[in-house]
């Protein structure tokens, strides 16, 4: 096909939602999917979130070329949207006549879209080497009341980075696994630096939620309701933080929280571990060389069972596609185990949600770079990862009250349990005015 290049900056303006969305049926939904003989043909436009430029354009350029050989008859076009206005604009598509086939979604914008009919369920429409080919963890993420709307792609998971020349001069042989530990191992290496050893990385309030369901052993809520008021394990935590932050083992800059702060003092050898993405290690490796080269990774700073998170990128196909056969092949087809497998290598700082790509030596034999060794680590995590906090209407707010008690608490303005209680009292009021009745 003479076709002029596809890659394509979608515009910066979106228009406002101004008609409520109706779900199409599923006979407009099959328009055009396939000729008489059951190929593929027509036309699939993908939006891909905020991966426009190199070395991504010729990645996706190499994707449409393979798909349109395997298929003469479909034409793939391929656009890129800034990822903060990806949900606004898919459910403004839905509300006219041009609309994508398959998009590039979080969790949270794709459940949100799906609770307006605006995403086609693709149970009974993926093959049957697709339903077994994602790690649970991530495939689930694509889910939405017990329907499943979307295909996992690429994720990012916690481990944990520490001053291989501190732990050294500490005698700590290993990464703490609970918070007894953390205390332990923050004293002893504080001792020899004469610097704060640990940052709790609190961000928006996120982190500290999703360290609570890691460590909690039970749920945090059920039903809506908040369970956590007297979870020995959490006000262990928040207790300890508070210690630590008054005996200096916690840098004061912790009551910031962000992880920008952690890799600024990480980086200045002012503190020595921390818990954070593959990501983390970009700015260090060329900021601060020397930090980077004595830094090691290793799992999460909980015990090996516990749950940790992942934050998942996946594909879903709207509801009002005309072209639904083409579009769930070709997701399946972005999401197969040898394509994620490459977009891996092509980002570098990404993992794959397909069982068969995390096998390749990529991730089992990286090398040992702090970087390569980060990647192993947050690959071996995965076997416990799922998204511990889903989305919920009154996110923001439950992510901001946790962000001020565990901050409060941390400065010792209440005791931990206080904190903990109080917490437990403002996220039942979240939940009861925004009327949710979720379980996490």
């Amino acid at each position: 096909m003479n076709k002029r290049t596809k890659r394509i900056v979608a515009s910066a303006s979106v228009a406002a939602l101004s008609v409520g969305l109706m779900a199409c049926s599923n006979d407009e939904a099959s328009e055009g999917s396939a000729s008489s003989d059951g190929e593929l043909s027509g036309k699939v436009t993908m939006w891909t979130a905020s991966l426009a430029g190199e070395p991504f354009d010729s990645y996706f350029a190499d994707i449409e070329k393979e798909f349109e050989e395997m298929h003469p008859d479909v034409d793939v076009v391929i656009e890129d949207v800034p990822q903060n206005e990806m949900e606004q604009k898919v459910l403004t598509s839905l509300t006219g006549s041009d609309v994508p086939d398959v998009v590039n979604l979080n969790p949270h914008y794709m459940s949100n879209i799906a609770a307006q009919g605006g995403l086609l369920e693709l149970d009974g429409l993926l093959s049957d080497e697709a339903k077994t080919a994602y790690v649970d963890g991530p495939y689930n993420s694509g889910m939405f009341e017990e329907k499943l709307y979307a295909l996992p792609w690429y994720l990012t998971t916690t481990v944990s980075w520490y001053n291989g020349d501190h732990f050294e001069q500490a005698g700590i042989k290993e990464v703490p696994t609970s918070t007894e530990s953390i205390y332990e191992a923050s004293k002893m290496l504080t001792e020899k630096t004469g610097k704060p050893a640990f940052y709790p990385v609190i961000n928006d309030g996120n982190a500290i939620m999703e360290k609570m369901v890691s460590i909690a052993g039970e749920p945090l809520v059920e039903d809506g309701k908040a369970t956590f008021a007297d979870n020995e394990n959490i006000i262990e935590y928040f207790e300890t933080m508070q210690k630590m932050y008054k005996e200096g083992l916690i840098p004061q800059e912790a009551a910031e929280g962000s992880i920008k702060t952690g890799q600024e003092l990480y980086m200045a050898g002012n503190t020595s571990l921390l818990e954070g993405g593959v990501t983390f290690l970009g700015p260090v490796e060329s900021g601060a060389p020397d930090i980077y080269n004595v830094s090691k990774a290793g799992q999460p700073l909980e015990a090996s069972d516990a749950p940790v998170n992942v934050a998942v990128m996946n594909f879903a196909v709207p509801a009002k596609t005309k072209n639904k056969e083409a579009a769930v092949a070709f997701a399946e087809f972005v999401t197969n185990a040898d394509n994620q497998l490459e977009f891996a290598k092509t980002a570098g700082t990404v993992l794959p949600s397909t069982k068969a790509s995390l096998e390749d030596e990529y991730f089992t034999n990286p090398g040992d770079s702090p970087k390569a060794l980060g990647m192993m680590e947050a690959s071996k995590s995965l076997e416990r990862a799922e998204v511990l906090v889903p989305p919920t209407e009154n996110s923001a707010e439950l992510r901001e009250s946790t962000k001020n008690m565990f901050v409060q608490n941390m400065q010792g303005k209440m005791s931990g349990k206080e904190a903990v209680e109080a917490l437990a009292k403002a996220w039942d009021d979240a939940f009861e005015k925004s009327g949710e009745s979720v379980t996490f």
